[in-house]
């Protein structure tokens, strides 16, 4: 059993925590996605209930189109999942006709992947179109009394709300992904590659094959790296292919597929409203209001800014409305007065400049917004199974159940604390020293050179 740390700030301080364990198996983490709307039963688009195991969402979109002979833009999904769970969710596929089911009959799916129901519809599926998750989760070798603690902890998260803040998995496999997005945002080519090709502590210590082919890279080994990266990892492997062919690392980098690069940008937004969050909590103010919050509305999703935090007091208690954080980007509603400060101080301790996030994430098509500071708790039952505790609730679209056992196991910072840019990365990546060699920021496509790192 992991012992709980007691030198951090939760939102449940004085409840203590459960401890134990999370994904000793798949089996172990539960989500079904809750959709806004079932399938009409008609239309052009093919809806398909999947189950995946261990596999990200993508890869299973990516496999779908393959198998189905239609075009990856048009398929749509409501959400992105956790690959390292049992997941249950709904995409779309335009595919007029019987062509496309016919081929996902007879076609052998990957393995981690099955198709539970066939439904059809009018139109294509869309991020955010559903009412939430469905969370089932095994935490194993917890302490015994656990499941009073839980039952405590998470009545005082139904009250206040749990912390909205983006858990690891927005991150990426690698936990790379917010680096990668900084450096594409603010056109630091180099920087990119160096951080797309990149080998994390972890990947090291593991000698995984991401960590051998960002050993290839760096040795200008370009062929080599290509050949140890998976067929699911599309950015990686279309760059490499394009550096491959002499092209210049900006216009490789415009070979990652559109879709990718937006994430990229997001998790960059993400890690930034993580920091902004970490400041809220310092405080005790990530679910009060302050003078000159944005205000995000629970029931109509508008944001509005408020003067008087005292007149929001009792929506505030109602749980219909919670203070915003930034999503950065040129849309993005601006806070004043001490939350604005707090903003600004964030994005100061990250080293990041407004104005060329604004205009590198428009370039990118990212706009902003802004994203509650709290999110909704629904708790549908919690009881002690053996040495184990099994813990079944319900979060809104995007919010994580990560947070929610962080504070019931207390084994981990709060998730306000995580920034998710390493520290080391936060000024100009000195990786870049070692993976990305000078010549490859040239412009001209015929200089490039990655040898003898």
């Amino acid at each position: 059993m992991t012992e709980s740390p007691r030198n951090e700030s939760y939102l449940t301080e004085p409840v203590p925590g459960t401890g134990g364990r999370l994904r000793t198996e798949d089996d172990d983490f539960r989500v079904e996605e809750i959709p806004l709307k079932p399938p009409e039963g008609l239309g052009d688009h093919l809806y398909l209930r999947l189950e995946k195991r261990g596999l990200p969402t993508l890869e299973a979109v990516r496999a779908i189109a393959r198998l189905a002979g239609v075009d990856e833009k048009d398929i749509g999904y409501a959400g992105l999942k956790d690959a390292r769970a049992v997941t249950l969710q709904w995409i779309s596929a335009l595919a007029p006709g019987s062509g496309a089911e016919r081929k996902l009959a007879s076609a052998r799916l990957p393995e981690g992947l099955r198709i539970t129901e066939v439904k059809r519809g009018r139109a294509k599926l869309r991020r955010g179109d559903l009412l939430g998750n469905r969370f089932d989760i095994r935490v194993r070798g917890v302490s015994p009394g656990a499941a009073d603690r839980a039952r405590e902890t998470l009545a005082a998260l139904t009250e206040r709300g749990v912390l909205n803040a983006y858990g690891e998995q927005r991150f990426g496999v690698r936990g790379n992904s917010a680096e990668v997005g900084r450096a594409l945002v603010l056109g630091d080519w180099a920087g990119a590659l160096a951080h797309l090709f990149g080998s994390s502590p972890v990947e090291a210590e593991k000698n995984s094959r991401s960590a051998e082919a960002a050993r290839r890279f760096g040795a200008g080994d370009l062929a080599g790296a290509l050949r140890l990266y998976p067929e699911g990892w599309k950015a990686e492997r279309r760059v490499l292919t394009a550096l491959m062919a002499e092209v210049a690392p900006e216009k490789a980098l415009k070979a990652i597929p559109r879709r990718e690069r937006v994430l990229f940008a997001s998790a960059l937004q993400s890690a930034i409203f993580n920091a902004c969050l970490a400041r809220r909590l310092d405080g005790g103010a990530c679910d009060r209001l302050l003078s000159g919050d944005a205000l995000f509305s629970h029931k109509s999703g508008k944001i509005r800014r408020i003067g008087d935090p005292g007149k929001e007091a009792a929506a505030l208690a109602r749980f219909d409305v919670s203070p915003a954080g930034p999503l950065v980007g040129e849309k993005v509603l601006e806070a004043r007065g001490e939350p604005g400060e707090m903003e600004a101080d964030a994005l100061r301790v990250l080293g990041l400049d407004r104005g060329a996030l604004n205009k590198g994430l428009a370039r990118m098509g990212v706009r902003g917004g802004r994203r509650p500071y709290r999110a909704r708790l629904r708790v549908e039952g919690v009881s002690a199974e053996g040495g184990d505790l099994r813990l079944r609730f319900e979060l809104p679209p995007g919010a994580y159940a990560t947070e929610v056992l962080r504070e019931v196991m207390k084994v981990e910072s709060p998730g306000g604390a995580r920034y998710y840019l390493r520290e080391v990365n936060l000024q100009e990546a000195p990786s870049r020293e070692i993976l990305c060699q000078e010549t490859l920021c040239r412009e001209s496509p015929r200089t490039i050179d990655v040898g003898g790192a």
